[in-house]
């Protein structure tokens, strides 16, 4: 992947104002990081003088466009589900012709089409057939969703890819949050794409603050809220230039309908005070429906002023690459690494979020309240054996399709898809690419193969609340946290832990911090982001045993596994007698060795395995004085 910086000029803080910005990158398919959200990169598109189509993940993007006050009755929403394809095709050539006669002169209205993701195929055909899909440029919009989306969508996301990836048109993949190039590279798609990113002025890059807080639940810590805006009036309040500024609307961005639908049951939240922004789907409809609401639209720049609710709502489908605007909103976020769909990328989702409130006059919008719940225990694997897993999970993948490889009989090849539709990929990548005209092969889906090592990343950054702050910080936030004198220990000990992987390093430092500061044992024991064996060497041998195995591993394994077997040893002794410590020895050592285990005996070992054994000195049946322990009977 061949990295290009382009720096933007300082006097732009709109990609709009550059009329010349698409002349100066790269000819062909590229892939377009913006930096930042809110830049006005598909606005650009959207009335520059090319003909362009811009593809979308999100039906709410291409909605937001529409009433866009630039962009509104200049644009053609190819919309399949608005009537018959028939209708659909005519609405766009009707479209066309009112453009110009000529269609691409440049000298009246510049042709801009919108489609979704999967309706693409059917806009390349019709303008296949009328010989102008070469006329247009394409512009993917937010691509980031074809791996966040694929567990959902199935095959969709690869029928894209493939369907863009025959097309010698011009191609722009645009997102403000890519995903790490080492994930792109593993697409052949992406791999020798140019890479462009946008060097921004720092003066034109808003930093959002994070404020942090932890919760029992989303529905807990949503009741919370709401509580206190009824008891105060506002969310929250800032003194600017002398008068107070209270937030009187909140936006929550929570990922899950059935939560919504029940968090306004129990807090009994009214339409004409809230607001649902969600997919458009029967299940959503009926979830919300019981709750006496509907599925709202986002206001425009112009209707937010008389048309935004005091509670909105909004799911992950809805946030990316749609504006909100509000003059007063307070920006909540909640993220539970527990739920996968409440599970939160900070690198990419986070960043999205923080990008959505476009009303600069808003004196609260770049605070965000982030309500998160790290794991509640340890997982069965940890992030090396995961990553294991599913490139093994590949490797299967691979194998069986080269034994399905011949296959072309579209009936078998639908099971496969209607199959990995109930699977999501759970047992293996296998999957279905279509060619057009009842074509297909089988072939696996490396999408949903990226989309398992993302996924392993996410949990990786939400199991400790410490490590949750560092992705926070890398990711360009602010974080506003008040921090204890426990959580400042408790964050040098596991930025030191961290700093590599050296074992007996680690186990020193681990040693050495438990019995400096006990207090943070339970912290320690909580989070599932230290390795167990580092707990389980401190709980089960103590740090005397584990500074006398010099910290080493390979001892302390050792050490671990005689410890295990101890506690098979059996003695036969009899209560009430004294015994040498020779003789004690003995029969210890006569233990171990049975057992295998690679110890020399001692008489004080004895206290190891009786509670009442006390050291004594006695006449053996010589008349020699001897050194032993006597096992008290205290009956």
């Amino acid at each position: 992947m061949k990295r290009i910086d382009i720096k933007v000029p300082k006097e732009y803080q709109y990609l709009s104002q550059w009329t010349d910005f698409d002349s100066i990158l790269p000819e062909g398919h590229i892939l377009l990081n913006k930096e930042i959200c809110g830049c006005g990169c598909t606005d650009y598109y959207l009335t520059n003088g090319q003909p362009n189509i811009l593809v979308s993940p999100r039906r709410n993007l291409i909605t937001s466009k529409l009433k866009n006050g630039r962009t509104a009755g200049k644009l053609f929403y190819f919309d399949r589900s608005s009537g018959t394809m028939d209708d659909t095709i005519a609405e766009m050539d009707n479209y066309l012709v009112r453009c110009n006669p000529n269609l691409f002169d440049g000298r009246s209205l510049v042709p801009k089409i919108m489609v979704t993701y999967d309706s693409l195929p059917y806009l390349k055909e019709a303008l296949i057939n009328r010989n102008m899909m070469d006329k247009f440029n394409l512009v993917v919009d937010e691509f980031t969703c074809i791996f966040t989306d694929v567990k959902l969508k199935g095959s969709t996301e690869i029928n894209l890819l493939h369907e863009l990836n025959t097309l010698p048109n011009r191609i722009v993949y645009i997102s403000a949050t890519p995903l790490k190039e080492a994930y792109l590279e593993l697409l052949g798609e992406f791999k020798d794409m140019p890479y462009v990113s946008l060097k921004w002025d720092p003066s034109r890059i808003e930093t959002a603050n994070i404020i942090p807080r932890s919760m029992k639940s989303t529905s807990w810590a949503i009741e919370q809220i709401i509580q206190k805006y009824r008891a105060q009036g506002f969310f929250k309040s800032k003194i600017i230039n002398g008068k107070q500024i209270n937030s009187t609307e909140a936006v929550f961005f929570l990922n899950s309908v059935k939560d919504i639908a029940s968090i306004i049951k129990k807090n009994e939240l009214e339409p004409n005070e809230t607001l649902v922004i969600c997919a458009d789907e029967t299940k959503n409809r009926s979830l919300l429906r019981k709750v006496h609401h509907s599925i709202g639209t986002v206001p425009n720049e112009i209707e937010y002023t008389t048309m935004n609710k005091t509670f909105t709502f909004v799911t992950k489908c809805a946030f990316e690459g749609t504006d909100f605007y509000s003059d007063c909103s307070t920006t909540y976020v909640f993220s539970d690494c527990n739920r996968d769909n409440l599970s939160l990328d900070i690198s990419t989702d986070l960043r999205q979020i923080a990008g959505r409130c476009r009303s600069r006059s808003n004196p609260f919008r770049n605070e965000i309240y982030y309500y998160y719940k790290n794991a509640d225990m340890e997982d069965g694997m940890n992030e090396r054996q995961m990553i294991e897993y599913y490139n093994q999970k590949r490797k299967e993948t691979m194998s069986k399709v080269q034994t399905l490889e011949n296959i072309t009989d579209k009936s078998i090849l639908d099971k496969f898809k209607v199959a990995q539709k109930v699977d999501k990929y759970t047992k293996d990548y296998l999957d279905v690419e279509d060619h057009g005209k009842e074509i297909g092969r089988v072939v696996c889906n490396d999408v949903a193969y990226v989309a398992d090592l993302h996924a392993v990343e996410i949990k990786m950054q939400n199991k400790d609340s410490c490590q949750m702050l560092c992705y926070m910080k890398d990711s360009g936030f602010n974080t506003v946290h008040e921090k204890t004198q426990q959580d400042r220990m408790y964050q040098q000990f596991y930025q030191d832990f961290f700093i590599d992987s050296n074992f007996e390093r680690r186990m020193k430092l681990y040693v050495d911090t438990v019995q400096c500061h006990p207090e943070l044992i339970p912290r320690i024991e909580a989070s599932s982001v230290f390795p167990v064996e580092f707990k389980k060497y401190y709980r089960e041998l103590g740090s005397d045993r584990i500074k006398r195995a010099g910290y080493i591993e390979a001892k302390l394994k050792r050490q671990l596994e005689d410890s295990s077997r101890l506690g098979n040893v059996n003695l036969t002794l009899e209560l009430g007698m004294t015994y040498s410590n020779a003789k004690i020895k003995a029969m210890i050592q006569e233990e171990y060795n049975r057992l295998g285990i690679k110890k020399a005996a001692k008489a004080k070992d004895i206290t190891e395995y009786v509670t009442d054994a006390v050291p004594t000195r006695f006449m053996d049946e010589n008349g020699k004085k001897q050194h032993g322990y006597k096992l008290l009977n205290k009956d």
